[in-house]
């Protein structure tokens, strides 16, 4: 049956992909050709289910070949704000699994890119590896690991181990980890093939509450649904509920906790706060039951799928407490497509994702500290746009919240804020009512050291990007200090100036500037961080230190002790 089933799956994946393929570095008289034909196919195959993309981006998304570092396929998926790293292996006999050195070698490739190291990757890879490396780079982003066979659905307990431990330094203690793997064998392959759960049909069952109906111009309801019932749907249909949206979950969002926290805290809120659900559907059946009751009906709707709410499902989804969840009510509302036009419903999914996204920071435009600071630095001719805007700009003579925000908590003297910068600076805006945001942003805050402190951190900032030109090599602890340890070292450099120099009027502070000689600080701070990680972390991946509070707070005082102990800036 394995035999049948392989063969099944190799005439399918031919079809899908063979033409998609770049395989100009496959002789025709390569013994091997077909098996590593099917290979590259397997990984598009993953690529493709995991992530709902076209088949031409699957196909495009394959490395494999000649110094792959062991990777065969990497694809940053926009849907979930994450990579997927892929390591293939055909198997003719639909049995068996990638031997445990080429599970290592994977492994170490992902380490590679993950500590964005690029001189173990082949020439031809360098382009799409720096993509990679800029997505790696955002924070938000995670790493998903596939392992594709056409045999064994789990890892032997070495290769499995392997994974683990390569998650485990990758997430560490970390309440929202950013990495995790699957193991994707024979079974796995086939059903995928088979079903194609982001191209078919979903019927979901539902019961609405307060419901109406919409006759004209295209039919549709609208009412309430609860929380329960849309954790069911995403557990049973997976992406499969999501398949006409223009994206998925998008992970560990500040919005995404706050969603899970108001069904935790607040279910009976949850309505008020909340901007509800949109589902297309080929049809709807409402049964006969309580026909002249609009308080509750129950409906089928064939062929639907969420064009709008998919964070709001997702949320939910990872809610345990059931019995919360029953508590909450979630606008809902479900437009028929049967005797719409053609096209109608990809149209109700674009416009419905065309408003554009509320962020935590354009809330500080209601807060008066920050109209405050821009009246201080507009005094000394300076523009301060703490409103988000297209025009924003930064100059000699101007800055904006973002840049002025990290500045101020590298400055802070507390080296969590600065590990709360590098992992993601929405963070800092989550409330505006308390720290991290409070202990920026505050009475005690004034607009000549705002601005001071942002000409300093772009000062630390071109000394880096001056630095990484020096360097021999991208890679190692003197690499990845400069661009995982940034938001450290810049710390660290504050840490030796004195706050009382950072206050001085902004019209005289170039000439200070100059006196303090940072890129002397930065030489002294660098070497001492780089000591530190080679001494204590050696084995470390500094891309998770650095997002670590407890290890960076560690680097950041050790540093501190080191070469630029002994340093007085003027």
């Amino acid at each position: 049956m394995s035999k049948l089933k392989v063969n099944q799956i190799k005439t399918k994946l031919l079809a899908m992909f063979e033409s998609h393929l770049d395989l100009s570095d496959l002789s025709e008289n390569d013994k091997e050709r077909q098996q590593k034909t099917l290979t590259r196919c397997l990984a598009a195959l993953a690529i493709y289910l995991e992530s709902g993309c076209t088949v031409d981006e699957a196909a495009s998304s394959v490395w494999d070949g000649a110094d792959d570092n062991g990777i065969d396929a990497a694809y940053y998926d926009p849907a979930d704000a994450r990579v997927l790293f892929v390591q293939a292996k055909w198997l003719n006999k639909g049995a068996g699994e990638p031997e445990a050195a080429e599970i290592g070698l994977f492994t170490k490739g992902v380490k590679d890119a993950i500590e964005l190291d690029e001189t173990a990757f082949h020439a031809r890879l360098l382009p799409r590896l720096k993509d990679i490396f800029a997505y790696l780079g955002t924070p938000g982003t995670s790493v998903h690991i596939i392992v594709a066979t056409t045999g064994a659905s789990a890892l032997s307990k070495h290769s499995g181990d392997t994974l683990d431990k390569l998650l485990a330094e990758l997430n560490g203690n970390d309440p929202e980890p950013i990495a995790s793997a699957s193991a994707m064998g024979l079974a796995e392959v086939y059903e995928g093939l088979a079903r194609d759960p982001l191209r078919g049909n979903v019927s979901l069952d539902a019961t609405l509450l307060d419901w109406s109906y919409v006759a004209t111009p295209f039919p549709a309801y609208f009412g309430i649904i609860d929380g329960l019932q849309l954790k069911y749907w995403s557990r049973t249909h997976g992406r499969g509920l999501v398949s006409a949206n223009i994206r998925h979950s998008l992970g560990a969002t500040e919005v995404n906790s706050q969603i899970r926290q108001t069904a935790l805290n607040d279910p009976e809120y949850f309505w008020y706060f909340n901007n509800g659900i949109t589902l297309v559907a080929d049809q709807a059946v409402k049964a006969p039951v309580g026909v002249a009751s609009r308080s509750a009906g129950n409906f089928t709707f064939k062929g639907a799928s969420v064009v709008n709410g998919a964070q709001t499902v997702s949320a939910l989804a990872k809610v345990d407490e059931d019995e919360r969840l029953a508590l909450v009510r979630v606008p809902f509302r479900v437009v028929l497509l049967s005797a719409a036009p053609g096209g109608f419903g990809q149209e109700v999914a674009r416009t419905n994702n065309l408003q554009n996204r509320i962020e935590p920071r354009d809330f500080v435009a209601q807060d008066p500290e920050q109209s405050r600071l821009r009246m201080e630095m507009a005094m000394e001719a300076v523009d301060y746009q703490y409103v988000r805007s297209e025009d924003t700009s930064i100059s000699p003579t101007s800055c904006e919240l973002i840049e002025v925000t990290t500045a101020l908590a590298c400055a802070s003297g507390d080296p969590s804020l600065a590990v709360q910068v590098k992992t993601g600076v929405s963070r800092i805006f989550a409330d505006l009512r308390k720290p991290p945001y409070k202990a920026l942003f505050n009475p005690s805050t004034n607009g000549a050291c705002a601005f001071n402190t942002a000409l300093v951190l772009r000062a630390i900032d071109r000394w880096i990007e001056e630095r990484k030109r020096t360097l021999p090599k991208k890679s190692g602890p003197g690499w990845g200090v400069l661009v995982h340890g940034n938001r450290i070292l810049a710390a660290s450099v504050f840490s030796f100036i004195d706050p009382k120099t950072l206050a001085q009027p902004i019209g005289g502070f170039d000439a200070v500037l100059s006196k303090l000689d940072v890129p002397t600080l930065c030489e002294a701070v660098y070497a001492s961080m780089v000591n530190v990680v080679q001494d204590q972390y050696p084995n470390r991946f500094l891309a998770v230190l650095f997002k670590n509070p407890t290890m960076s707070r560690k680097v950041f005082e050790q540093s501190r002790s080191g070469p630029g102990a002994n340093l007085t800036p003027g």
